[in-house]
């Protein structure tokens, strides 16, 4: 009874543990907010990004503020917009830019990562992935679903520019 009783102890010891280093260690959320310019490519050519990731509505929403520029292969300059809502809790949201879009999300958080997919059986389809390298540099890929696949179209390194 008395090495039931202490491995019982010791176990809901280790929980308490884990559960204290799981709540002080800081989550996806707290290290994305703030404000990142990137470079990298989009459409195969050189494209310069922007994002802003708030809290937003009473907390309910974080929220992402996105643009992009880059020069298309007749060097015309591109440049689109975007909102995002995501909702954490739900592992859901909604994306809205200036082609038009509006986008269901649903997410899979990781602490330092989001992999958002984008799109249902009447918008166009995809995935989003955003990695965090360190406090200051997120690194983000874009892919759209094409003939059974993920084909990538787009990648760019971003650093904080405050937080």
């Amino acid at each position: 009874m008395k090495k039931t009783f202490k491995k019982i102890a010791l176990l809901f010891f280790l929980f308490v543990i884990g559960s204290t280093q799981a709540q002080s260690s800081p989550d996806f959320t707290e290290n994305i907010l703030g404000v990142w310019n990137g470079n990298g490519t989009l459409f195969g050519q050189k494209a310069t990004f922007s994002m802003k990731w708030e809290n937003e509505l009473n907390d309910k929403f974080i929220k992402l503020s996105f643009e992009n520029r880059f020069n298309d292969k007749s060097g015309v300059e591109r440049v689109m917009k975007a909102n995002a809502y995501y909702n954490l809790k739900e592992n859901r949201g909604y994306w809205f830019d200036t082609r038009g879009m509006m986008l269901p999300l649903k997410l899979e958080v990781k602490e330092d990562s989001m992999t958002v997919f984008w799109g249902n059986e009447t918008t166009e389809t995809g995935k989003t992935i955003y990695s965090i390298i360190d406090n200051e540099h997120v690194h983000v890929q874009d892919f759209v679903f094409r003939d059974g696949s993920y084909v990538p179209f787009g990648e760019a390194t971003y650093e904080r520019l405050k937080k």
